[in-house]
């Protein structure tokens, strides 16, 4: 009866790990979403907001650790 049991299980685990397979190679040859991973060619930059640095004008660039 013992014997029965412990073929049973390891049966059972072939089964889980084929059917884990399966799935796993199912999901990798799906087709990608329409549209997805497609970079536009030329953006629009008009009427954007105007570029300035993030430091004062009285503050350098080199001025980042003052106080040590």
């Amino acid at each position: 009866m013992r014997r029965i049991v412990i073929i049973a299980a390891v049966l059972v685990a072939f089964v889980a790990i084929g059917v884990t397979i399966w799935f796993q190679g199912q999901g990798q040859t799906s087709p990608a979403p329409i549209g997805a991973g497609v970079a536009p060619q030329q953006y629009d930059t008009t009427g954007g907001q105007e570029m300035r640095p993030r430091w004062d004008s009285s503050e350098g660039q080199s001025n980042d650790a003052a106080g040590n």
